[in-house]
Formats: C-alpha cells, sequence, structure tokens
C-alpha cells in the first residue's frame, strides 16, 4: 500500500511529460496546449514557465527568448486560446437558431456549458491574474468576442434601436453572472424546478421576450 502510494504519482507525471512532449512544429502551440493539460489537471498555481519546460522537454529559455516574456504573458497566451474556444463554440451552437430569442437562448447555454467543462480556464479567463488588459491588447480583443455574438444577435431584432447596446449588456451580464453562479455551484436549475440547464436559461430569457423581436 505504501509502494503504490510512493509510485503512483511518479507514472502519472510519467504519462504527462509524454503526451506534451515538444518533438517539432510550432512550440508556441505545444506549450499552450501543455499549458492547458497543466491547467486542468492541477491548476494555475502549478502553471509556470519551469513546468511548461519539463512538460514538453525543452529549456525554460526558449520560451522566455522566443515565446513568453514572464508568467503573466504566458497565462494571458492561455486566457486567449480560452475566448477564441468559447466563441467558436457559442458560434457554432447558435447556427442555425430561428429567432432572435432562440439564438440568445442558444449562446446563453453555450456559455454556461463551455465554464462547466472548462472550469479551471474559465477561471482564468475572468480572474485577477489577468485583471488588467490594457496589458495584452491582443487578449483584450480576444476577450470581446462572445459579447459581440450576443451583440450581433440583438441587433437583428426588428425593433433595433438605440436601447440595442444597453440590451446587449444586460444579457451578457445575466449569462456570465449565471454562469459564474452555475460553476461556482451557487445557483442549481433544479432549485427553481427546472430540469435542465437549457430548461433554466429558456424560462430566464422570457423575461426579455418583448425586447427580443
Amino acid at each position: 500500500m505504501t509502494t503504490a502510494a510512493i509510485t503512483t504519482p511518479a507514472v502519472a507525471t510519467t504519462d504527462f511529460q509524454k503526451k506534451f512532449r515538444y518533438h517539432h512544429g510550432n512550440l508556441r502551440e505545444a506549450a499552450i496546449n501543455a499549458a492547458l493539460g497543466i491547467l486542468s489537471t492541477q491548476g494555475v498555481a502549478a502553471l509556470s514557465l519551469r513546468a511548461l519546460a519539463k512538460a514538453t522537454g525543452v529549456t525554460p529559455t526558449a520560451f522566455y527568448e522566443s515565446h513568453f516574456g514572464d508568467k503573466d504573458e504566458l497565462l494571458a497566451a492561455v486566457a486567449e486560446t480560452g475566448f477564441q474556444r468559447l466563441a467558436l463554440q457559442m458560434a457554432e451552437d447558435a447556427t442555425g437558431a430561428a429567432t432572435t430569442q432562440e439564438r440568445i437562448e442558444r449562446l446563453m447555454v453555450s456559455y454556461i456549458r463551455f465554464a462547466q467543462n472548462n472550469k479551471p480556464l474559465f477561471q482564468l479567463m475572468f480572474g485577477r491574474e489577468l485583471s488588467n488588459l490594457k496589458k495584452y491588447p491582443t487578449l483584450a480583443m480576444t476577450a470581446g468576442k462572445s459579447y459581440a455574438l450576443i451583440s450581433a444577435a440583438l441587433s437583428k431584432r426588428e425593433k433595433g434601436g438605440e436601447d440595442t447596446r444597453f440590451l446587449t449588456v444586460s444579457i451578457w451580464s445575466l449569462c456570465h453572472g449565471l454562469t459564474t453562479l452555475i460553476v461556482d455551484e451557487k445557483l442549481k436549475p433544479e432549485q427553481f424546478g427546472s430540469e435542465s440547464t437549457e430548461d433554466f436559461v429558456k424560462r430566464t430569457v422570457s423575461i426579455f421576450a418583448a425586447s427580443l423581436v
């Protein structure tokens, strides 16, 4: 029993390093994939250039010199990838929606599902580690893509008008707020008589129905 307790982590580490070992091609892409793996299994505290170098089999200097100046730049790159994946998933899930209301519902459900399936990444994307987006212009631009999808959906309403900006920030705030509460397990749809996230979102969005036509 004692032997198993000592050797099991070593095997896991070896497997992890083998999975992300860099061989050829795009080092930055390999590094981000390895960083995502570390983040999902060990959390943001374990994510460092040294850990990344160990996982990919290259020296930390290789990252310092050509890819990430420090840990913050690494975190920004990982978060940027997260925002790109979130926006792509939302756009894909909302494809084919027949009405503005249905599109908003699909976008919100997709946002929530992404956060549930990528909790450590989602928390990094909106965490205090990267609170100053002005330092990372590319990250700031990518971070706005999910918001832009909601804005684009609302701009197609028959009503249109100048209230679109206010409605967009209201819907996005609702979406992000509900997502955060659900991911942190401070709110569960079943507490409000909903059998699924989809049903809960539909009931919530219906409150705005008059503004979504």
